[in-house]
């Protein structure tokens, strides 16, 4: 008995020191990096201070976790938000409303110095060969331009909604464009040396490479089409749309999200004001997707029953509505038209009816004044027989042979009369 209490309590002794190993032994869910995809925020040489000290709070936000930052081009970004690679992104905010629909949402916004606003930041400052002459947008028509990506929120979409604004068929308005990449001083090599008429720079990037390195990125160059701006303090030539924003992804839980959300929000303005706060206005953003049926509206581009019901939704409710007008109209007037039919029947039926009648009627006089004239034209002949059979009848009781004679000449006038009334008749 002794023996099995011993056995008993090494056991249990054994469970009292197992059980804080196993439950603090973390998970794979608990060490696995949290990977931060991005494509201009993460590059080094978009000299955004506050990007490091970013990095490094959220760092903190998450551990014992290892933070993975990841610079990539836009459509390896692309790839990482469709298979769910990345866990953090930080874009513009053309990639976050074009990935709503994949389970994204913003958390915060950046705001800078020269950027205080952060629902009017992001946008393309055009630049042209000085040889060109170009001033305005307009005078760009015909001529080529550099690019980043055909699908880029800064440059392509934010460029092209700008001609589409003026009424141009941003498709046809350059005579070409060529697509380079995400590297700004690539584009504006190819500007200088006569391979493209004008490229763009993202808003404010000149102005922060100015103050950082002394070099002005414009020089020998033509600013195009600078739009009055009292939402930031640089050039720009589009619209303005929100600023960066911080994604998440459902693989990170709500408590990391808040966590990271806070501790990013205690940032303090750096040097050159930048700090993460909220962004409150993206509906431009998904304006421009649907004018330029890119995006999440890329759908309108082919003939699809989504696209033929946003274009033509009021047309189509018109028509559904005309034909239940028609059906409506074609039942009451059936009903009409058998509700008069029947009534005209009627009425034929009654009139005709009527007209049996008069014509009965009409026969029964007819026959009345028949019944009068043969009357009247049988009375004198029947009348003369009937004197000519009397006579006869007192010849005969009276028979003399001088009588002979007159009964001869009465039977010959009685034969005379009937057949008067024989023709008559």
């Amino acid at each position: 008995m002794l023996s099995n209490l011993g056995i008993s309590l090494t056991t249990a002794g054994f469970l009292l020191t197992a059980c804080p190993l196993i439950s603090a032994e973390p998970t794979d869910v608990q060490t696995a990096p949290v990977y931060l995809y991005g494509v201009e925020f993460t590059r080094p040489s978009f000299e955004l201070k506050i990007a490091k000290e970013t990095y490094e709070v959220i760092q903190k936000s998450i551990e014992p976790r290892k933070l993975i930052v990841r610079n990539v081009t836009t459509s390896g970004l692309d790839e990482a938000i469709k298979e769910r690679k990345a866990d953090i992104v930080i874009a513009n905010s053309g990639i976050y409303r074009r990935y709503l629909q994949n389970g994204w949402r913003d958390v915060l916004t950046l705001a800078t110095g020269v950027q205080p606003n952060p629902d009017l930041a992001v946008g393309s400052l055009i630049l042209a060969n000085k040889n060109l002459g170009v001033k305005t947008i307009e005078d760009l028509k015909g001529h080529s331009i550099a690019l980043n990506t055909p699908s880029a929120f800064q440059g392509t979409l934010t460029i092209k909604k700008e001609l589409l604004d003026r009424r141009y068929d941003p498709n046809s308005f350059f005579s070409k464009i060529l697509y380079l990449g995400t590297n700004p001083q690539k584009r504006l090599e190819a500007v200088r040396n006569g391979e493209a008429d004008s490229t763009f720079l993202s808003v404010c990037y000149a102005e922060r490479h100015k103050r950082k390195t002394g070099i002005d990125l414009t020089e020998g160059l033509d600013v195009v089409g600078v739009k009055p701006n009292l939402s930031s303090h640089c050039l720009t030539s589009t619209d303005l749309y929100p600023n960066f924003s911080l994604l998440v992804s459902s693989n990170l839980s709500s408590q990391m999200i808040r966590q990271i959300a806070e501790n990013l929000l205690r940032i303090k303005p750096n040097a050159d004001g930048e700090y993460w706060t909220f962004a409150s206005d993206y509906d431009p953003v998904d304006k421009m997707y649907e004018a330029l049926k890119e995006g999440p509206y890329q759908h309108l581009k082919s003939w699809t029953l989504t696209r033929i019901w946003d274009e033509f939704k009021t047309l189509i409710l018109l028509l559904i509505l005309s034909l239940l007008f028609a059906i409506w109209h074609i039942y009451a007037t059936g009903k009409a038209v058998y509700k008069a039919t029947n009534d005209i029947l009627k009425a034929t039926q009654d009139q005709k009816k009527k007209a049996e009648e008069i014509q009965s009627i009409k026969n029964a006089l007819v026959v009345s004044s028949l019944s009068s004239v043969i009357a009247h034209e049988l009375g004198q002949p029947l009348a003369a027989c009937l004197f000519y059979a009397n006579s006869l009848d007192k010849l005969l009781k009276n028979w003399t042979a001088a009588k002979k004679a007159m009964a001869l000449e009465a039977a010959e006038a009685l034969q005379q009369q009937l057949t008067r009334v024989t023709d008559i008749l």
